[in-house]
């Protein structure tokens, strides 16, 4: 378990423990936001098998700020750190039987509109918190969803699946500083059905486990109308833009080199 913080991820280590003591549980500091953390995490699991990456470290709501490297910390934590560790990663997971490298997206880009585009990637001239959180997510969906499409055409067992927990109850969710983002934050827990963690992470693991995850859709909560705990849908644009996709990949390699 990569964690930023050692004191919590020793918490949680402590919790699973108490529920599974037959089951070993390593951490490995990692601060996805600081690229050459993510070099020390891949560097340091070298030569072992891994048989799924779940990409789940992200950030939003925060005021604009600059991590080690000087790029937007939402643009490093949601995108650049988690693209680089995949890449990284990609040996270690092909020796494995059935290697995933699954995302946590998020189903924002199908209500609020998106740009993405090479004007002003890293939020210079514009910024806004909620604006910031669903463009890098937007992006590194795009990005996954194009890591997808070439691990495939070279022959990798490596299968890049994109999944999203709903709105969670999450601190990230729940702890909003600004009065009007409180607001904001329980309209759209109403409107979107926020769910408890432990929901949340279903798709999570269904798009790590399954023998059915399709890397072309987007594998999402279930709703009582169709009886399911998980849905996959076809995603929509710009996730689907060809063209959007090259230059996000191409501009991503240049940011992490």
């Amino acid at each position: 378990m990569a964690v930023r913080s050692p004191e919590e991820g020793a918490a949680v280590r402590d919790r699973l423990a108490r529920r599974a003591p037959r089951d070993a549980l390593e951490l490995a500091p990692l601060d996805v936001a600081d690229l050459d953390s993510v070099r020390r995490l891949a560097a340091a699991l070298a030569g072992r098998r891994i048989d799924v990456l779940v990409n789940n470290a992200g950030v939003g709501n925060i005021d604009r700020s600059t991590t080690p490297q000087g790029y937007e910390t939402q643009l490093a934590t949601n995108h650049l750190g988690p693209a680089l560790l995949a890449r990284l990663l990609h040996d270690g997971l092909a020796a494995s039987p059935d290697p995933r490298v699954v995302t946590t997206g998020s189903n924002m880009y199908r209500h609020v509109p998106v740009r993405l585009g090479p004007e002003d990637l890293d939020g210079r001239r514009r910024y806004s918190r909620g604006g910031t959180y669903a463009r890098t997510k937007t992006l590194h969906m795009v990005w996954a969803v194009e890591h997808g499409r070439r691990l495939e055409a070279v022959g990798s067992p490596v299968r890049s699946v994109v999944a999203h927990p709903g709105m969670v109850r999450t601190p990230m969710n729940t702890r909003l500083e600004r009065r009007r983002d409180r607001a904001l934050g329980a309209v759209l827990a109403r409107l979107w059905q926020a769910r408890e963690p432990e929901e949340g992470v279903v798709p999570l693991l269904w798009a790590a486990t399954s023998p059915d995850v399709d890397p072309s859709r987007f594998a999402g909560p279930g709703t009582t109308a169709d009886g399911t705990a998980v849905r996959s849908d076809p995603f929509r644009a710009p996730v689907t833009d060809r063209s959007l996709a090259s230059w996000v990949w191409d501009r991503t390699e240049q940011l992490v080199a």
